[in-house]
């Protein structure tokens, strides 16, 4: 049987996301198919991809995470990072398809539960997102989350280089600090609380405004109204820097989680 040409399935800043078989993915900066390189970056993100994988490698396997199934030479020189495939795509990609359409609020407290235990035991184990929103937030049978895309990520005992933002809406405002001053933590829990309303709201913060006027609103500490959101407290808090952890909105995800339910 000769093998099947790769679908993308998914574009982001340096790689594709392809698959043959629909059961895994590979990501990579090339794609080949039958000797032919068929889709080609410009730019190598070999650095990048041995990153994420460092990082997965060393999360291991957890309910909440992406499980990786490693490096692959796709071509001489050449690597991609192979993983499970989300058959439902990101959280950001649903909500554009079923806008209209939202799950039940106790399914969606799930889902977002799943993203702050997901984060949680990322940072328990030394590593940092820096990325965390929900076009890297990823839905698997039966609307449960994993985490992934950790090609801009942290590990302790690792010499990685920050190198990357968070987009508009889950970036956390300076407030009068310096930009290198502002704690990793803090910007990790305040694209937590953008990441629980975008999925208990079912929309992005601000959809309607370009992201130089998010900036701008969260420059003045403008953000969305949330007298209506379920989780309000929480993600206010998230966006106050009033947690010191993800376990922490955890376990209040979990207590109104038990009083939706």
């Amino acid at each position: 049987m000769s093998p099947s040409k790769p679908k993308v399935i998914g574009v982001g800043t340096t790689c594709y996301v392809t698959t043959t078989e629909n059961k895994t993915v590979l990501k990579g900066y090339r794609v080949w198919f039958d000797g032919n390189l068929v889709f080609d970056y410009g730019a190598a993100c070999e650095e990048r991809l041995a990153r994420e994988y460092t990082i997965y490698k060393h999360l291991g396997k957890h309910p909440r995470i992406l499980t990786c199934f490693g490096l692959e030479e796709v071509h001489p020189g050449v690597r991609s990072l192979r993983l499970e495939m989300a058959p439902l795509g990101s959280i950001r990609a649903y909500i554009q398809n079923k806008s209209n359409s939202p799950p039940p609020i106790r399914q969606r407290l799930q889902m977002a539960l799943d993203v702050a235990a997901g984060l949680s035991y990322i940072h328990l184990r030394g590593a940092m997102s820096c990325d965390l929103s929900c076009s890297n937030l990823f839905i698997l049978d039966g609307l449960r989350i994993k985490l992934g895309d950790f090609g801009g990520g942290l590990l302790n005992g690792f010499d990685f280089k920050w190198d990357q933002t968070h987009e508009s809406r889950y970036h956390l405002p300076s407030r009068g600090r310096q930009y290198n001053d502002v704690p990793l933590m803090k910007r990790e829990l305040f694209g937590l609380g953008s990441a629980i309303y975008e999925i208990i709201a079912w929309k992005r913060p601000f959809p309607e405004l370009n992201d130089d006027k998010v900036d701008n609103k969260y420059a003045r500490e403008e953000f969305p109204p949330l007298h209506s959101n379920v989780a309000r407290h929480i993600i206010w808090n998230c966006w106050t820097e009033a947690y010191a952890s993800a376990r922490e909105v955890a376990s209040d995800l979990d207590q109104i989680s038990d009083i939706e339910s």
